[in-house]
């Protein structure tokens, strides 16, 4: 046995939400093989005493922009646009080493939160191989599984933006996808993320589709995050942008789309009938003004929904945790009938279960013959005492929760609160003088 944390209390998170107490969990090859009572008369390699601990499936971030871990507090009191004016300048061409060090910074973050994989919209203008080559090391180090989804546009942002052609871009992601066992990147997969229907050609979107189907990659894009941009595509093409994917055949359940605010019941129907999966970003729509997605609408249909931190700059951190709670409570907020509220064991799949299936990301389960994906709470703290109802007070006061642990198959990346992969205070430090020196100076482009 090369792990097992005795004597610990697990929520299964599986079908019937069992909770078990007084629990060993047993990790052999990467996966875990006991769950109980031990019987091995075999000393594990390692052995945890978890009399203290709360085990539970790892986190899943569904939506984020690494980059933007350089730009926190920056750009507030605007709305999308002028805010993607603001922020994206300085970020937009990053050399190697510093995208590097933005994926590992996030990769910090969020292990420290409770998050063990994630999806990164990657974005770069112009996109580069070595720019993904970049932060999918990046995340190599870090241990975390990942999706890297590479940003594509071939509408430009602004007069005079230069961006490569649909061949060239398509072909990058393609050689990104090769690259990664070249790199050793067993834990990454490579994605197409085509920036958003509105900002990209008929051409681009098919083309990304075709490469795709053929080498089986996910899809990942936005979808109607402010009305401006729904209005847009109604404008452009004369329906929904939603219904113009589908109309092109990307609605499959491979492909998901972030925030979703503005979506129609038209939508609603396309989305549950191809399994296609809307990542709700709850914290970044509220931060820019963007409105509040239809989250109980969207489950009530029968759609595929997860959660995300988006990027850290419309965010300010990607704690999973606080994004888990934030899109709870807003729904209770927008008219949404006592009876529909989603409960925090309802919750809890949209940061764990239902990702990891859509993006086979594990289980999402703490069950013998899954994937040792998991983390470990102090459950002696505040957030516990007196401890009442595990779900609930995971969900509602998730953000002061301590995590002690992050496993990912089988491997300690977080022990006893100390990242095991990668040197934390070197990665801190260098992303201090690196946030100082993209901006030109301290405070510059603040507002």
């Amino acid at each position: 046995m090369d792990l097992v944390f005795s004597n610990c209390t697990v929520l299964t998170n599986d079908r019937e939400n069992v909770v078990l107490t007084e629990c060993d969990v047993g990790v052999n090859d990467g996966v875990i093989t006991e769950l109980g009572r031990s019987n091995s008369r075999n000393q594990p390699q390692r052995l945890v005493d978890a009399s203290d601990l709360l085990i539970m499936p790892g986190l899943i971030n569904s939506h984020t922009h690494s980059p933007e871990n350089f730009s926190k507090g920056r750009a507030e009191s605007v709305t999308l646009g002028p805010w993607l004016d603001q922020i994206w300048p300085a970020l937009d061409a990053l050399e190697p080493r510093q995208i590097y060090i933005a994926a590992l910074l996030g990769a910090a973050e969020m292990l420290h939160t409770g998050t063990i994989s994630v999806v990164d919209h990657f974005r770069q203008t112009p996109m580069n191989l070595a720019a993904v080559d970049a932060v999918a090391e990046g995340y190599r180090d870090s241990g975390m599984r990942a999706v890297v989804a590479v940003m594509l546009r071939d509408i430009p942002q602004f007069k005079g933006q230069l961006l490569p052609s649909v061949t060239d871009q398509i072909d990058i992601v393609e050689q990104a996808h090769l690259n990664c066992d070249t790199l050793k990147c067993s834990k990454v997969r490579v994605a197409l993320g085509p920036s958003a229907p509105t900002r990209c050609t008929e051409n681009l979107l098919i083309s990304a589709r075709d490469l795709a189907l053929r080498h089986g990659l996910f899809l990942h894009t936005h979808i109607d995050e402010t009305s401006t941009d729904a209005a847009e595509a109604r404008k452009r093409y004369g329906t929904s942008s939603v219904q113009h994917l589908a109309n092109l055949e990307l609605l499959t359940p491979f492909l998901s789309l972030a925030h979703g605010v503005w979506l129609s019941s038209e939508d609603f129907e396309l989305l549950a009938s191809s399994g296609s999966t809307v990542v709700h970003n709850p914290v970044s729509n509220m931060r820019l003004g963007s409105g509040i997605a239809p989250l109980t609408a969207l489950r009530e249909h029968g759609v595929s929904v997860a959660l995300g931190s988006d990027g850290a700059a419309s965010n300010d951190g990607q704690d999973m945790f606080e994004a888990l709670k934030a899109a709870v409570l807003l729904q209770r907020v927008a008219g949404v009938e006592t009876k529909y509220w989603i409960t925090a064991k309802e919750a809890l799949p949209l940061v764990t279960s239902t990702p990891a299936r859509v993006f086979g990301f594990g289980t999402g389960q703490i069950t013998i013959g899954a994937p040792a994906d998991f983390i470990a709470i102090n459950r002696s703290g505040y957030s516990f005492t007196p401890q009442n109802d595990w779900h609930r007070q995971l969900v509602f006061g998730g953000n002061g929760l301590k995590v002690r642990y992050a496993v990912v198959a089988g491997k300690l990346l977080l022990d006893d609160e100390r990242i095991t992969t990668f040197d934390e205070e070197n990665i801190l430090a260098e992303a201090r003088e690196i946030g100082m020196r993209i901006y030109t100076k301290p405070g510059d482009h603040v507002v």
